[in-house]
């Protein structure tokens, strides 16, 4: 079972925040893996930020990575046509956020409700001649506080909470409360959401290739799959053990945007022009289709080797006298130098491909 949170409804009364749902039904999982992954991406150029996967709450979005301030709570729900604030009345979804209050740990931006659908509020209402009436209204916008709605309504969800809270109507205080409708839809969540991402990456990166958006994309897709599917931790789980089992930050999407651009590879003829290469083109052509199988299996050696160049790459710049072709057998010999064994599996050759190959990457990371 994945964890759940107990919150203290009343004394006599406990309601389950179950932070397990979102696996209960495989489109609902899909749905809030494919929501978080929009939010980080909605919101990468505003603040630093923590995403939790499926324990305080469906969604917890966190100020910060280390020691945050302020969090946001979120439920998602889907419907294929509509979803009423009756039904989230009926089945203690409000009173269930309401209740996240109580956690005093960090200070509560924001409860919202997401859905991929409009919100339908129904009011009873009498009309001149005397006769009931339904006067109904469907909220759409991407964003919409609670107290928006109309004033029967807001009381009507104050009074529910009130009662199952067993606290003063008048206490009950709603103004963090929102109805978030996302963009994303049921059949076409993963589709519109690649999208999206396409258009973030080559807004940041005019340069950037499909190949290393559409690795961008699988890489976070599993890595918050696997976040979400984490079911070990309990229910007393440190902040710390929660950030490495549960929460994707900031900072771990853009290493994943950084290693997917530097790993790359582009084209020979790009190579070519790099290196300068003028004398055993065969060979320098045989390396470079060799480095395309090992980074499209990226194996753990092939990865380390990359890392190790990458490393040597910031750390050794190059120098305005310098070729390209002198800078790469520079970091060669500082390669070999510290890893001898590695020259028996990577000639030169394939080590300067690669040097070239970070350093194109970075040119299209700044062009």
């Amino acid at each position: 079972m994945a964890s759940k949170k107990t919150i203290i409804v009343n004394s006599n009364t406990d309601i389950e925040v179950d932070t397990g749902s979102g696996s209960m039904a495989y489109n609902r999982f899909e749905m809030q893996v494919s929501q978080t992954l929009h939010m980080a991406i909605e919101i990468f150029d505003n603040m630093d930020y923590l995403l939790v996967m499926d324990y305080y709450d469906d969604i917890s979005l966190f100020d910060k990575e280390e020691n945050p301030e302020t969090v946001s709570y979120y439920q998602m729900k889907t419907n294929e046509e509509s979803i009423s604030i009756s039904t989230a009345i009926t089945k203690d979804w409000l009173v269930k956020m309401y209740a996240q209050l109580e956690n005093t740990d960090w200070l509560i931006k924001e409860l919202g409700l997401v859905t991929n659908c409009p919100l339908i509020v129904t009011v009873n209402t009498k009309s001149e001649n005397g006769k009931d009436s339904k006067e109904r209204k469907a909220y759409t916008a991407e964003r919409t506080a609670f107290m928006e709605f109309n004033p029967v309504t807001v009381n009507k969800i104050k009074e529910d909470i009130a009662k199952k809270k067993r606290i003063n109507v008048d206490d009950v205080d709603l103004t963090k409360f929102f109805h978030i409708r996302t963009t994303l839809s049921i059949p076409r969540h993963r589709e519109i959401l690649e999208q999206e991402m396409g258009e973030f990456l080559h807004n940041k990166y005019p340069r950037i290739t499909m190949d290393s958006v559409k690795t961008i994309f699988s890489t976070m897709m599993d890595i918050l799959t696997r976040r979400q599917q984490y079911e070990l931790l309990n229910n007393g789980a440190s902040f710390s053990e929660v950030r490495g089992k549960k929460g994707i930050s900031k900072s771990d999407f853009e290493r994943v945007i950084e290693e997917a651009m530097i790993i790359s590879i582009p084209t020979f003829e790009e190579v070519e022009r790099v290196l300068n290469i003028q004398e055993d083109k065969y060979k320098a052509s045989y390396e470079y289709i060799l480095i395309l199988s090992d980074a499209q299996t990226k194996s753990e050696t092939f990865t380390s080797l990359f890392k190790k160049i990458i490393s040597l790459v910031k750390c050794n710049k190059k120098n305005t006298d310098e070729t390209f072709g002198q800078y790469a057998n520079k970091i060669c010999y500082k390669l070999y130098l510290g890893n001898p064994d590695i020259e028996c599996l990577y000639n030169r050759t394939y080590v300067s491909i690669l040097v070239a190959s970070i350093i194109i990457s970075e040119m299209r990371r700044t062009l």
